[in-house]
């Protein structure tokens, strides 16, 4: 098999990636939400015992697969946006390989755009049918691109809230094939330096530039007609206005304390530096 056709096997996901999406999964209920995953892919060997079996030179033979290390994760502008299906726009991609290269001069490690997450609100982690047919797409190529489901806002069996993770590839046949995923701390990934992961400007960024794409649209379609427009610019406030309140006022509230804490130890690191002189 050659390298470039090889199965994904295992996924190790930065604790810190983890956090991102869950906070981009949480941001609403009512929608699926999209981004992009950046790290790295490598090639390695296996053997395979059951080659040649009963044959008298019988030694096992490289079977190669996929790995992938995932240390940041990018937000990204949907075009379609329900409850049930996500979909973005091709040229997404390349401002996600800009976002790379410039996460590349930060890490120390070459960085790429290797696979995608997106949620899914009230539902099991496991795939669609759509999901796996764009799973597919992004497999034809790169065969070890990765992709990762997160389920929120879903009750299990007991009514309890429950959340999960759930890691997948197509198979043949756009057959569901589950693969190993692995969570750990971002010290354990090959960086020299950690990534900067500003989840909250990225979310306000993004979802501000689909509300004002949305209004535009309106636009479009009504031929400008007053009424509608107005109608549209009034959702645009409510929705701006919950933004601000489901994640500005909670970022900024955290920051605040943290600073407060950050001064508190820093004040006492002075002092013990001062009794030590």
């Amino acid at each position: 098999m050659e390298a470039k056709h090889a199965p994904l096997k295992k996924v190790r996901v930065a604790d810190t990636v983890v956090q991102a999406c869950y906070a981009h999964a949480f941001s609403t209920e009512q929608e699926e939400v999209m981004g992009l995953l950046l790290g790295e892919i490598c090639v390695a060997k296996d053997s395979d015992p059951y080659s040649d079996v009963g044959s008298d030179d019988f030694r096992s033979s490289p079977i190669l697969y996929k790995e992938a290390n995932v240390w940041d994760s990018w937000v990204v502008q949907r075009s379609v946006r329900r409850s049930d299906r996500v979909e973005t726009a091709p040229e997404v991609l390349s401002g996600a390989s800009e976002e790379a290269e410039r996460c590349t001069e930060v890490v120390g490690t070459h960085t790429r755009v290797i696979g995608w997450y997106h949620s899914h609100p009230r539902i099991t982690p496991y795939p669609s049918h759509v999901d796996l047919r764009s799973q597919l797409s992004y497999q034809m190529l790169e065969s070890g691109w990765v992709g990762l489901i997160f389920s929120v806002f879903y009750c299990d069996s007991t009514q309890r809230n429950a959340t999960s993770i759930h890691c997948f590839r197509t198979g043949p046949g756009e057959t569901h094939e589950m693969v190993e995923l692995e969570v750990v701390p971002i010290s354990q990934m090959p960086l020299k330096s950690p990534p900067v992961i500003d989840i909250t400007y990225r979310l306000l960024q993004t979802f501000r530039t689909e509300v004002e794409a949305a209004v535009e649209l309106v636009r479009q379609r009504c031929g400008g007609m007053a009424d509608a427009v107005e109608a549209a610019r009034g959702l645009q406030d409510a929705q701006f206005y919950t933004l601000n309140k489901l994640i500005a006022e909670p970022a900024l509230l955290y920051l605040l304390r943290a600073n407060d804490e950050l001064e508190t130890k820093v004040v006492a690191l002075e002092n013990r530096l001062r009794i030590s002189k």
